[in-house]
């Protein structure tokens, strides 16, 4: 810490020295351009005064040239239009000097002076210049200038000797400084060196009022240890509790793979395991003893235990192992339902596009001739199209339902007019499948997402339909029961198998799945159902009696 001091007075000495040096020789050389100014002025003006304009000027600014400032002064004659009359370097009399910084002071300031500093395009050399305008003449006088530094030998010594009395002296004063400073640094270093073992020690009192925060920090040191070490051991009491009560199983070991900690749940997926034992004795899992061996310091493995499947993250620590043992047998059933489901759907869409295909290639080729055969074709063409795009529309209402990101609009929705419009919407397939449709709803008004709504009833109600007998009827009551709205659906048709019914709210499942092709459905309705129930926070049941006919109820929460 010493030397630190030391380095960082010392360098804030040398920055400010820099600083200062700067800004002294930026004062000292703006003050050296100004005396020099008003002493060039006053030569131009005795040059202005001892000029003749009748005679000749080129001879009379010889003979006035080493007399008026210095050995390496140049004095110039102008007129008002920058033509140069005289000139004591003759092979620069030429030019026009009109456009010239200190000509344009000279002519244009109140008090006809100018001044300016260039290098020399004659002589190439940085000159100062001072410029008279009298009587429609402009005198200039220029001379060699460089500034500062033209007396920087002058000054050189004297900064020299400035800049070492300041280190030297800084050096002194930063030595005893750091060593006044660190002394009670040193003091509690000691006495710290002395604690004893129940982390009790004296410091040292000091000047300083910086320290006292830190010798009272330190004072304390001892209490907070002992606090620390009562706290530690009732953070373990926690993280042991934590570990009973965990779902995912876990188990320590130390370097020799014996038992250091393990949890309720890894005893209940592994076995009756505890501490002090030697897991690997304990196992009879290939893969999981495999990696125990092993080298590398993370890995994660799956295990197939009593039907379930877990994955075991292993974790090498400075100290021994981890296991961690997660359930993902819900996981690995979700990954084999979306297998299934992607594998429904290409199965559901290659039987339309089959058929399209097939209609389209014969109709193309010119095979079929006869009209009626074509209409006929035509119509299948449309039927399949019907069908893949009520497919795909299903699929993408399933897709936003299933989405966990989900906002739909909340508006009151009039039960007995949004049943009028699913009514009038079912006219057509009625008469086809001659089926009477009967509604019963109340004055409802429900809280919710009313495409939501008539989709629900809707595939309710063409399901009924389309499974009905001849001359069936469908049964539609909406009725209001305390804070909830029930929609029963109940038809006469051909009803469910007993062994099927746990399955119909099933994607893709058909109880008969040719007749349900025939019908047109997409094997998707009531998946869509089961799926707008669960987003609403509502119940379906079902209850079906093979020949007689099936009835669904669907609950679903309503706090207007």
């Amino acid at each position: 810490m010493r030397q630190s001091i030391l380095r960082y007075f010392i360098s804030l000495l040398l920055v400010s020295l820099c600083i200062c040096s700067a800004t002294s020789i930026f004062i000292i050389s703006g003050s050296m351009k100004e005396d020099s100014e008003r002493e060039m002025m006053y030569s131009v003006k005795l040059i202005e005064y001892n000029l003749d304009y009748s005679k000749d000027l080129n001879t009379q600014i010889e003979t006035l040239n080493p007399l008026a400032f210095s050995d390496d002064t140049r004095i110039s004659v102008i007129d008002e239009k920058g033509k140069v009359l005289a000139d004591t370097y003759k092979n620069d009399i030429s030019s026009n000097h009109l456009k010239r910084e200190e000509v344009q002071q000279a002519l244009h300031s109140s008090n006809h002076e100018g001044y300016a500093m260039r290098r020399s395009e004659t002589t190439n050399q940085p000159l100062l210049y001072a410029a008279y305008y009298k009587d429609n003449h402009i005198i200039r006088l220029s001379i060699p200038y460089s500034g500062v530094w033209g007396y920087f030998p002058e000054l050189a010594p004297a900064f020299s000797i400035s800049i070492l009395i300041s280190i030297l002296f800084s050096y002194i004063v930063a030595r005893k400084l750091s060593k006044r400073v660190t002394k009670p640094l040193t003091e509690i270093s000691e006495s710290l060196n002395n604690m004893t073992e129940d982390y009790r020690f004296e410091l040292p009192t000091t000047d300083y009022e910086e320290f006292t925060p830190i010798i009272d920090t330190i004072e304390n040191l001892s209490h907070r240890l002992r606090k620390s070490m009562r706290e530690t051991r009732f953070e373990q009491d926690k993280i042991n509790a934590i570990l009973r009560k965990m779902e995912e199983g876990f188990i320590l070991l130390d370097e020799n793979g014996m038992i250091l900690s393990v949890n309720d749940s890894a005893i209940k997926i592994l076995g009756p395991l505890k501490e002090k034992d030697n897991l690997i004795d304990h196992i009879t899992y290939p893969n999981l003893i495999n990696a125990l061996n092993s080298a590398p310091k993370k890995q994660r493995i799956e295990l197939k235990i009593h039907d379930f499947d877990y994955q075991c993250a292993i974790s090498r620590l400075p100290f021994g192992t981890a296991l961690f043992f997660v359930d993902i047998t819900a996981m690995k059933n979700s990954q084999k339902m979306r297998e299934e489901f992607f594998s429904s759907v290409s199965h559901e869409l290659k039987t339309p596009i089959t058929a399209i295909r097939g209609y389209s290639e014969l109709l193309s080729q010119g095979f079929i001739n006869d009209e009626n055969q074509k209409k006929m074709m035509l119509s299948k063409i449309q039927t399949e199209v019907t069908n893949m795009s009520s497919l795909i529309n299903d699929i993408l209402m399933l897709s936003r339902l299933d989405s966990d990101d989900l906002i739909v609009e909340k508006v009151p929705v009039k039960m007995q007019a949004l049943m009028k419009d699913i009514s009038e919407d079912y006219e057509g397939l009625l008469l086809k499948y001659n089926v009477e449709l009967h509604t019963d709803v109340e004055p409802i008004t429900y809280i919710g997402n009313g495409s939501q709504i008539e989709t629900l009833i809707s595939n309710l109600v063409s399901n009924a339909i389309k499974y009905n007998k001849e001359d069936g009827h469908v049964y539609v009551h909406i009725y209001s029961k305390k804070d909830n709205m029930i929609i029963e659906v109940k038809d006469t048709g051909i009803g469910i198998p007993l062994a099927d019914q746990g399955r119909v709210f099933e994607r893709f499942y058909r109880v008969d799945k040719g007749r349900s092709r025939i019908k047109g459905g997409t094997g998707l309705g009531l998946a869509i159902v089961k799926h707008i129930v669960s987003y609403n926070k509502g119940t379906v049941k079902l209850h079906s009696q093979l020949g007689e006919g099936t009835c669904i109820t669907i609950t679903l929460p309503n706090k207007s």
